[in-house]
């Protein structure tokens, strides 16, 4: 399969998963098909776990649908519809996640753990994160990128951070010197 998928690697779950839907405008949904659903879910939780993804197409979209609008909302800084947070719960309670503490040799850790299998478990551990996302410490955090064109999420690490990636702050910096120096010209 040759999809480029939109995934940063280093954001929550949640943010991953809401990226899948693309673009300011027109949108491109990368979870437009049972395989590219299977594909995303391969690379980005290990396909032994998750096997068969896009067989349920339907509730995956429309869970991805329900996190991008609230993701989106908290971004704007403003309340979201009803429905949307009752449809994030649903799926939450679908399938009870709880955590569990393990003990690496580098100290202690939390992993969530799943008291249910198959695709409810997968949803319902996506709409529990994203919960967590907009509920925890780093809730006030979270930022869709500024770079021209780009309408991805990501979760602010650094203070001085407002793209999602590098290559967005150097295209939104080129866009920048371009804007100046046209106008510049365009004064003379």
């Amino acid at each position: 399969m040759d999809v480029e998928f939109p995934i940063l690697g280093s954001e929550p779950l949640p943010v991953e998963f809401a990226n899948t839907l693309y673009g300011i405008g027109e949108q491109t949904d990368y979870l437009q098909s049972a395989a590219w659903i299977d594909e995303w879910f391969t690379q980005v939780m290990g396909a032994a776990r998750h096997p068969e993804m896009g067989r349920h197409a339907d509730e995956v979209r429309t869970l991805r649908d329900t996190v991008h609008a609230l993701l989106s909302a908290a971004t704007q800084d403003r309340t979201p519809e009803p429905d949307l947070v009752q449809r994030l719960n649903a799926y939450a309670a679908a399938a009870p996640t709880y955590l569990s503490l393990t003990w690496p040799p580098g100290g202690p850790a939390a992993q969530l753990q799943d008291t249910a299998a198959g695709p409810a478990a997968v949803l319902g551990r996506i709409a529990a994160c994203c919960i967590e996302l907009l509920t925890g410490p780093g809730s006030g955090d979270l930022r869709r990128c500024q770079g021209p064109g780009c309408s991805m999420f990501f979760v602010k690490a650094q203070p001085r951070r407002r793209w999602c990636h590098p290559s967005c702050g150097h295209r939104d910096r080129q866009s920048r010197y371009y804007r100046r120096h046209l106008s510049r010209g365009a004064t003379r």
